[in-house]
């Protein structure tokens, strides 16, 4: 499934398109991982910062694999470890206005996990809480999942990949 959208972001036009997919495009700079992760209970983790609730996620390092960058930041925003993962999809964003690292077009990568271990959640200057909820109350918490239609398909994927 293929879905796109105009969009806006700090005063900058974008054109957003969510590729159902299972590969990462060769080519395009990963600007951004984050995983829909499940725990035992089929609970979706999901944390709060200073923009809200969300998916753990977020820019992968210099010299890191995206594996490694979706483990690390999983472990530092909510003191989790995962066990596998899947790409459920991407996001390409052209933002032909952008002047920072990602560039003009770049992708954010979206997967599917299984959470191996939770810890005892510390609150940090990223995360301020963590909590676990049911697939259904997901767009209650994340936004973007009812207002744009890149994120309603990206919420619909994950559905279909859990049933």
């Amino acid at each position: 499934m293929t879905v796109i959208e105009r969009s806006s972001f700090a005063g900058r036009s974008l054109t957003l398109i969510w590729y159902e997919a299972k590969e990462i495009p060769v080519g395009l700079q990963v600007a951004q991982v984050s995983a829909f992760c499940l725990d035992d209970n089929n609970q979706v983790l999901m944390i709060k910062n200073k923009h809200g609730w969300g998916l753990p996620g977020g820019h992968p390092e210099l010299g890191e694999t995206i594996e490694e960058s979706l483990r690390r930041e999983i472990k530092e925003e909510a003191d989790c470890t995962i066990n596998d993962f899947e790409l459920l999809g991407y996001v390409e964003v052209a933002d032909p206005q952008n002047n920072s690292i990602e560039g003009r077009v770049y992708i954010q990568l979206r997967f599917f996990c299984h959470l191996d271990k939770i810890e005892d959640f510390k609150s940090e200057f990223e995360t301020s809480e963590r909590k676990f909820v049911p697939f259904s109350q997901l767009p209650e918490y994340v936004t973007w999942m009812k207002s744009s239609l890149t994120g309603r398909a990206q919420y619909d994927s994950f559905i279909r990949s859990n049933h």
